[in-house]
């Protein structure tokens, strides 16, 4: 038996532990959407999270920053250099998913930036494709944030193409499905 099996462990803390920042999350910032998603993982790739999560890991997270002017904070990365997206990246140990969120903001942007609320969660679990009975969790978690000294942009990360402030009129294109209503919601005003 493998430790990330669900009766030796690991499985079942990722559960307890992503259940558990829903509930922190809940607590601070009131009601939010949880979507549930189950995704199959090729034995390589799921051995490699199995990796992570013995060292802490419980997903990603990501922030969409608005300034006082009502402008929003993009970024294209390396992988998708013709798309714009949110500043975010991997969760790690000894964070919570709002911390991450404000740190990759940080890392990638330069700009300080505070959590206001939750727009999007989604709790996944992940099954060995081979061995349904080999499962993980974890969390990602998007909340709104506001900088909260100054915008004026420095890009720290090798991995972002750039980064740019938008104004709803004439917001970005093409965007990050996964933001698509977000972004909508707020070009919308």
């Amino acid at each position: 038996m493998s430790d990330d099996d669900p009766a030796t462990g690991l499985g079942d803390r990722m559960r307890a532990d992503v259940d558990a920042e829903l509930a922190r999350l809940s607590d601070r910032f009131g009601d939010f959407p949880v979507h549930e998603e189950t995704v199959g993982n090729e034995p390589d790739y799921f051995e490699s999270g199995v990796e992570l999560a013995r060292d802490g890991w419980r997903g990603d997270a990501g922030a969409f920053v608005v300034d006082g002017d009502g402008r929003a904070l993009f970024i294209r990365h390396e992988g998708a250099p013709d798309t714009w997206g949110l500043p975010g990246g991997g969760h790690e140990p000894g964070e919570n998913h709002v911390e991450t969120a404000l740190r990759e903001v940080d890392e990638e942007t330069g700009i300080d930036a505070e959590a206001v609320d939750v727009f999007q969660t989604v709790r996944r679990t992940i099954v060995h494709a081979e061995d349904p009975t080999r499962t993980l969790a974890m969390l990602t978690v998007h909340v709104d944030a506001r900088p909260t000294r100054g915008t004026d942009i420095a890009v720290g990360d090798d991995e972002v193409v750039e980064a740019r402030w938008f104004h709803p009129a004439d917001p970005p294109t093409p965007v990050y499905e996964p933001f698509a209503d977000r972004v909508a919601r707020w070009a919308d005003g």
